[in-house]
């Protein structure tokens, strides 16, 4: 089954496939916890573009991720890009 690591502001949950070649992963952002859809969607870029750059770091294919984010205020991109790593330290 997946595994479920949390961390002060995101949450992940992987589940690891055999059958495929490539790290695949998904975004989710709360509407209760960022109601404006502008200052969501830039969460979801922010968080992206952090995954992009530690993936690299990492031998995670064979892998589907899905990243939520649960705070209610939006953070920086080096505390974003700080607490991806930690999480996929985890996995």
């Amino acid at each position: 089954m997946g595994k479920k690591f949390n961390s002060k502001h995101l949450s992940i949950v992987s589940l690891n496939n055999n059958n495929v070649d490539w790290f695949f992963y998904a975004i989710i952002v709360s509407k209760k916890n960022i109601p404006l859809a502008v200052n969501r969607n830039k969460l979801k870029r922010t968080i992206r573009e952090a995954v992009k750059e530690v993936y690299s770091k990492f031998n995670l294919s064979y892998s589907s991720n899905v990243f939520i984010y649960n705070s209610k205020k939006a953070l920086a991109f080096k505390e974003i890009k700080k607490e991806v790593f930690l999480l996929l330290k985890k996995l």
